[in-house]
């Protein structure tokens, strides 16, 4: 389990470490969690991606650890491999696509909390859409690979 997260207090998490949550059939883990900054470890396949969103309240950033992956920002798509870092400010449509059989990639969000959300696990577009405006993330379209709305 990770721990909640204190600004006076030092925080190790062995190699490993975190708190399992998954979306769809792809597996996280919470590595930290706190009022200021979210951090998780996602092991995504294709198809596992979340519809067209824009978040209100957080800012977003991914480091590719493992495998080829696209980013759809503000009506641009970005590719990326092991080593790139993408950036997706709050207020900005945005999503990712995997391109490889499957990416590692760490995912910080600023200020924290919906981290959490990968909690809720959702199975279905459904449950997703459910899990992401639980979070005040608004759903602003399907993902690429499903086509227009």
């Amino acid at each position: 389990m990770s721990p909640q997260l204190k600004s006076d207090t030092p925080y190790v998490l062995p190699a490993g470490a975190g708190t399992p949550m998954s979306w769809f059939s792809s597996s996280m883990a919470r590595k930290a969690s706190s009022p200021g900054l979210g951090f998780t470890e996602c092991f995504m396949s294709p198809g596992d991606e979340p519809p067209l969103h824009v978040l209100k309240n957080e800012d977003e950033w991914f480091y590719i650890l493992e495998g080829e992956m696209s980013f759809h920002v503000g009506g641009e798509t970005h590719k990326g491999t092991a080593g790139a870092f993408v950036s997706f400010p709050r207020g900005i449509p945005h999503t990712f696509t995997v391109e490889s059989p499957s990416a590692r990639f760490l995912l910080m969000n600023t200020p924290g909390g919906f981290e959490r959300m990968f909690e809720l696990a959702p199975k279905t577009i459904e449950e997703a859409v459910r899990a992401l405006e639980a979070f005040d993330i608004k759903v602003v379209g399907p993902h690429p690979r499903r086509g227009p709305a």
